[in-house]
């Protein structure tokens, strides 16, 4: 998770560089169009304006880069946990299946019934875990975004998409939060 922050930080930094060369990118071309100004200045503003463009155009490269990474990151240990939490609800599974088997042999057709309740219990166990688990990777995002959307250095576009990131992140949070009580309410 740690690299997936640390992805998510970078991200953050190559846009505002991208940001703010686009901004310097204008204002160089501007000023390389401007005929009131004297030809060395133009020219000075015009190789300026190219090397913006190409800082601009890097740090999109690398924040769309450290974005991908970050999502895989953030994917990679979902999956991992919910993996983990498939296992689980195998072992418990398979368990119960050689137990029911005992059971049936000795108890009849009834004792089916408490092996398809365990077998409920651990699904129900393993939604629950899954839950929990995308509650808090948006939580650990939706933070990340409220620190961007705070951060007064940072251009106002960032600033409010991070904002609107952090509102998305919040409402996903309590969804997941809410099927995860509801999943422990079934256990």
């Amino acid at each position: 998770m740690a690299d997936a922050v640390k992805h998510s930080a970078e991200a953050v930094k190559n846009k505002v560089t991208e940001v703010t060369s686009g901004a310097s990118y204008d204002a160089n071309l501007a000023a390389a169009q401007n005929s009131n100004l004297p030809v060395g200045d133009r020219l000075t503003h015009g190789v300026n304006a190219v090397t913006n463009k190409v800082e601009e155009k890097k740090a999109e490269l690398s924040k769309e880069s450290n974005k991908n990474s970050a999502e895989t990151e953030a994917k990679s240990l979902v999956e991992t946990v919910k993996e983990k939490a498939a296992e689980a609800y195998n072992y418990v599974a398979g368990g119960v299946s050689s137990v029911a088997g005992g059971v049936s042999s000795v108890g009849g057709e009834g004792d089916k019934s408490l092996v398809e309740t365990v077998k409920e219990k651990a699904a129900e166990a393993y939604n629950y875990v899954a839950e929990k688990v995308s509650e808090a990777t948006h939580a650990v995002t939706g933070d990340a975004n409220k620190e961007v959307a705070k951060d007064s250095s940072q251009p106002i576009g960032t600033r409010a998409s991070a904002a609107v990131d952090a509102v998305a992140d919040k409402v996903n949070e309590k969804a997941s939060a809410a099927s995860a009580e509801a999943s422990k309410q079934n256990l």
